[in-house]
């Protein structure tokens, strides 16, 4: 957890210790991001460092903007909007194929867990797939390469 996500959730935010809780991000609740995928997310961006932390602190530490806002003297607009870009970076950065959508529910948290299981489980299928098709392409373009 970064410094700011501890400076902003105090003891708030336990350790990951089983059956710890930790306090969500209720403007972004389903909008979290692993500390890998934020990484790649940021990469080319132009943020400035001080702002690429608060966002993490929202997206990965799950500290709410509300705090991060108190903390860091900036408006919770200015913080979510930061969020929001690097949240579309990493959507963009998926290549989610053009029929797909983006959609946001407000449904019972059972609905919305079997939903977010079944969308994680195509996802899955549309990223194998897609490494499938690269790697089944280097193979041609090898097998080419090598009786020409």
């Amino acid at each position: 957890m970064s410094d700011i996500a501890q400076m902003a959730l105090g003891e708030r935010v336990s350790s990951h210790r089983p059956g710890s809780t930790k306090v969500m991000n209720q403007r972004f609740v389903g909008r979290r991001l692993s500390a890998a995928q934020f990484t790649v997310a940021v990469r080319g961006l132009r943020v400035s460092p001080r702002n690429i932390e608060l966002a993490r602190a929202a997206l990965v530490d799950g500290v709410p903007t509300s705090v991060l806002a108190a903390q860091s003297q900036l408006t919770r607009g200015a913080i979510d909007r930061t969020v929001r870009r690097i949240y579309e970076a990493h959507l963009a950065r998926h290549d989610a194929p053009m029929e797909w959508r983006e959609v946001h529910l407000t449904v019972p948290r059972s609905m919305a867990e079997r939903f977010e299981a079944q969308a994680a489980a195509v996802i899955a299928e549309h990223d194998f797939a897609r490494r499938l098709e690269v790697a089944v392409g280097r193979q041609s373009s090898g097998k080419r390469g090598a009786g020409g």
